[in-house]
This record gives structure tokens, C-alpha cells and sequence, in this order.
């Protein structure tokens, strides 16, 4: 399951990697600005997860991190985040295509906290663990037995890579 996710978005995962390598997170400025986008897109997929995640994934509560970025941002002196559109999920499949990309940019996120000032707030980005994910390719190995399933977890996995490309390219478009 995990490896067919991965293949399935392979191309949607390196676009949005491009699209975020353009801030320097050694600055103030440009770590604010990598927050903000990240936000933009993060908030809303948080959002329709809350909907339902909690049926399919035990431990979602804890996995949520809308409040760590807003706290971060608040902390970089943002209040106000204009947030990307995002249509939600369809199934429960789809659902959790969308937590995997989640999940694995909280991982992601341990990596790239190193190229942050430790002056400057990270409690977004310090909240990955391997453990967690594991458990949650657990649930997903779990969860998503049919083709149909895949399918549509490669689709729900698409959408979020989508909306976080499009928060990212919004604001380096416009310098």
C-alpha cells in the first residue's frame, strides 16, 4: 500500500518539494513566508479531516497540528492566513490518502526544522516521529485492501499535494 501511494504521487511529491525550496528558512522572513503558505494549505485539509478522521484513524486528535502552525505564526507576528481552497474527501479512502501526505510532511518537517534560526518558533515542524508513522502505515495497511480503495487513496493523496503546490506557487509567484 504504502510503496503503490508513493509511486502513485511520486511527481506531485517532487513538485511540491520544488515549490517549497524556494524560501530560505534561515530567515525570518522567509521562514514566515514558508509558514504562511504552508498554512494556507495545511488548515484547510486539517479542517476536512477533522470531519471524519477521528472514525478512521484513533489517535487523529493528537496527530492535528493547525494550532502548533498558528502559534508559530502568531509567535512571527501573522494573525491573518489566507487559506487555499481544498474540496475535501470523498471516502474514506481518499481520507486517508490525504493523512499520508500529512504524515509524511511531518517528517519531513524534522528536516527541515535544522535549517531554522533556533530564535525562531518550531513547534510545527517539531512534531514528527517515525514511531507515529509507522502506527499509521499500520492503519493504512490496514484500511485500504482493494484497488478501488487505492485508487481513490491516490486520489484523496493528489488532491492535498495540489492544494499545498498551489498555496506554495501562489506566493512565489508574486515576488
Amino acid at each position: 500500500m504504502r510503496a503503490a501511494l508513493r509511486s502513485a504521487t511520486e511527481q506531485n511529491h517532487e513538485r511540491v518539494d520544488a515549490a517549497f525550496s524556494q524560501y530560505d528558512l534561515s530567515s525570518r522572513e522567509g521562514y514566515r513566508r514558508f509558514l504562511l503558505r504552508q498554512a494556507a494549505a495545511h488548515l484547510p485539509v486539517e479542517r476536512a479531516l477533522d470531519d471524519a478522521a477521528g472514525d478512521v484513524i484513533e489517535d487523529w486528535a493528537i496527530r492535528r497540528r493547525a494550532d502548533a502552525i498558528r502559534a508559530d505564526l502568531a509567535d512571527l507576528g501573522c494573525q491573518d492566513i489566507a487559506e487555499a481552497p481544498f474540496d475535501g474527501f470523498t471516502s474514506q479512502a481518499g481520507l486517508l490518502g490525504g493523512v499520508y501526505v500529512l504524515e509524511g510532511s511531518r517528517l519531513g518537517g524534522q528536516i527541515l526544522r535544522k535549517q531554522v534560526s533556533e530564535a525562531l518558533p518550531t513547534r510545527f515542524l517539531a512534531q514528527g516521529s517515525s514511531l507515529a508513522w509507522r502506527a499509521f502505515i499500520a492503519v493504512l495497511e490496514a484500511k485500504l485492501t482493494s484497488k478501488e480503495e487505492i485508487a481513490e487513496a491516490i486520489a484523496g493523496a493528489r488532491a492535498v499535494f495540489a492544494c499545498f503546490e498551489a498555496a506554495a506557487r501562489r506566493d512565489v509567484e508574486s515576488y
